[in-house]
């Protein structure tokens, strides 16, 4: 490739390992190699407005496809209690502001020679007139503190300050934000998650096998908080545990499978209604 350039333009291109103008991909078969060029750049799910991110933070475009499969339609509340680094929070205040996805970044292609650069302005500043006041209120709390400052700064970055409204706080104490319902959507942490991340050492099976457990009690207590606080409200929690549901003591509406990353999992969805769901033993023996 070097010398096919050197014979065309007469120099050889130098090559920058770091932050190459273009990239290419090469895929060797058994007979061929094909050759790629990568006109995305950085990878899609980067926004470009994450900086501040803790221990394997949730992609971007994960939380946009737990937003879409939860069918949220950016006219009720929609409340993360385990918000993190605000990655559902801020894309539901996106949709809500009806910012484009990614119009913040850069993208491979606009590095190409065929690429029109007028015609992709024109198409940004189409997105960007597009943009609306947030049609619906979203909310995120956190336990640690410093989360929601991440989150803030990274809400910032993302235009929506003012389209999320974000608090410190433990899920378990925390009542709802608004009155009249709405939707939680949240991806509490587990250890397999964390461990995908890169951040636990040896000893996996018995160590997660632990922390399961523990997240056992915290489901438990949460699902019981829930149904004391949370009457109409819809709740799509994100969890590896197919056994979620009897561990919360909830029956769930609709199971969605999803991946997080190499974690195969599931969003389930639990309707919250006033009171118990069986009829007074009186009542139904009259």
């Amino acid at each position: 490739m070097a010398d096919r350039f050197r014979e065309r333009g007469g120099v050889r291109p130098s090559v920058e390992t770091q932050w190459p103008n273009v990239r290419v991909f090469a895929h060797l078969g058994p007979d061929t190699v094909t050759l790629y060029i990568d006109s995305s750049g950085e990878p899609l799910f980067k926004r470009g407005w994450r900086e501040d991110k803790g221990e394997a933070p949730l992609k971007e475009t994960l939380a946009a496809a737990m937003i879409a499969a939860s069918g949220w339609d950016a006219a009720t509340p929609l409340y993360d209690p385990c918000c993190g680094s605000g990655t559902i929070a801020i894309e539901a205040a996106q949709v809500a502001c009806n910012i484009a996805p990614g119009i913040l970044r850069r993208f491979g292609f606009e590095r190409l020679r065929p690429h029109t650069a007028g015609d992709w302005q024109a198409l940004k500043e189409e997105a960007r007139a597009a943009q609306r006041p947030p049609t619906a209120p979203v909310f995120g709390s956190d336990v640690a503190f410093r989360m929601v400052d991440f989150a803030q700064r990274n809400a910032e970055r993302a235009g929506v300050a003012h389209a999320v409204q974000l608090r410190g706080g433990d899920a378990l104490q925390r009542n709802p934000p608004v009155e009249g319902g709405g939707v939680m959507l949240l991806n509490p942490p587990y250890g397999e998650r964390i461990e995908a991340g890169g951040i636990a050492g040896p000893g996996r099976g018995g160590r997660e096998q632990a922390q399961m457990e523990q997240a056992g009690d915290f489901f438990t207590q949460l699902a019981a908080h829930w149904k004391r606080n949370y009457a109409g409200w819809t709740a799509w929690v994100l969890s590896p545990d197919a056994k979620l549901p009897t561990r919360m003591r909830l029956k769930e509406s609709r199971r969605v499978p999803m991946w997080n990353g190499p974690i195969e999992c599931r969003l389930f969805r639990f309707d919250m209604v006033a009171g118990s769901a069986r009829a007074p033993r009186d009542a139904a023996g009259s």
